[in-house]
């Protein structure tokens, strides 16, 4: 995987592959686009077609900011052990580094902060900070509410999932999402009873809600409630 920087659409994911059969591109809801080359392609046809659907990528990406509307970081902002640093400066492209408990944000001085591939940066390295905490967080988590409530699990399993904040496998093996990190101490907790509930009961059903509704003194609807104010995605 690498980068294009195209003059009108900004950076480029590049992505090469014998598997590939066609030259494609697509765009993401954050606007992210993305070139799929393959083998045997040169790097001029493919920059070719790339200028060939520049109208049709700006149009793309104009509906889904519409309908994906998402917001501006910008400073102050600070996770819950990183705090972030923005770092104009004469480079090429944006990167960002993890490291003393700072993300540190470059990008070529010639741009702004709110600018697309800036964003889509600034993204990556909160979402790299939010998985060194999550992995540092939630499985002595884990192990400190099986301790509390007698539950036994297997693996725990930190991931970038944006589809749910968890799940528990047949196995009773825990996958949490890095998004868990957004969340107050106690919506994690909620979020780790509720799987670890799953280890007993493998459903959405009576005793499952009855289990948890207990081990979380009757407040499983209010807390589900409140869950929904938060989302595994970006705005």
């Amino acid at each position: 995987m690498a980068e294009y920087h195209h003059p009108s659409l900004g950076a480029i994911t590049v992505v090469r592959s014998s598997r590939l059969r066609r030259l494609g591109i697509s765009i993401r809801a954050t606007g992210e686009i993305r070139l799929s080359i393959p083998s045997g392609v040169s790097d001029r046809q493919a920059i070719q077609f790339l200028n060939e659907k520049e109208q049709w990528a700006v149009r793309t990406r104009e509906r889904l900011a519409r309908r994906y509307p998402h917001e501006t970081i910008e400073l102050p902002y600070a996770t819950r052990s990183h705090v972030l640093q923005l770092n104009p400066c004469p480079c090429l492209s944006p990167s960002a580094r993890i490291g003393n408990g700072i993300i540190r944000v470059s990008y070529p001085a010639a741009l702004r902060y709110d600018a697309p591939e800036v964003q889509r940066i600034i993204q990556q390295g909160i979402e790299e900070a939010w998985r060194i905490e999550a992995k540092a967080y939630l499985p002595q988590r884990v192990d400190a509410l099986c301790k509390t409530f007698g539950f036994r699990c297997g693996t725990v399993t930190i991931r970038n999932t944006r589809s749910r904040w968890g799940s528990c496998s047949s196995e009773n093996n825990l996958s949490l999402s890095i998004h868990l990190m957004k969340l107050p101490d106690h919506l994690i907790d909620y979020v780790i009873v509720h799987e670890l509930c799953h280890t007993l009961h493998k459903n959405h059903g009576a005793e499952f809600h009855q289990l948890l509704d207990r081990l979380t003194g009757g407040k499983h609807p209010q807390l589900r409630q409140e869950l929904k104010n938060y989302t595994t995605r970006w705005r």
